[in-house]
């Protein structure tokens, strides 16, 4: 069993975004072997880099207002949205609040062995 404050963890940010970054809280590291848990912060204005990667994954908003933007167009969400991206679908998430915008996002840990965590 692990038990963590997500805030004791550290926020890691990357030259690609604009005012985000994530805090891995469960991940392989941890001994997850299906799932890994971030939370991800973005600061007023800011936004995460258009991308896209082969892997899905699942996204709840805590805090803040915003948009996800696809090729299929943008979608506004609020505090309580779920949001699914699929596998290599383009994205990017835009905080439109003024205050620091703060999801959960539940990737597969394959994944976690091609990024920087």
């Amino acid at each position: 069993m692990k038990v963590k404050n997500y805030k004791d963890v550290e926020l890691k940010t990357e030259s690609a975004a604009k005012g985000a970054g994530i805090r891995w809280l469960l991940s392989d590291r941890d001994g997850m072997t299906d799932m890994a848990m971030r939370v991800v912060e973005i600061e007023p204005g800011g936004q995460t880099p258009h991308h896209a990667h082969p892997w899905d994954h699942q996204v709840f908003v805590l805090k803040g207002e915003g948009r996800v933007i696809t090729e299929e167009g943008a979608q506004d969400f609020a505090p309580g949205a779920a949001i699914f991206i699929g596998p290599n679908e383009k994205h990017t998430f835009h905080n439109d609040s003024e205050e620091t915008m703060e999801f959960v996002c539940m990737i597969p840990v394959r994944a976690t062995l091609d990024l920087n965590q």
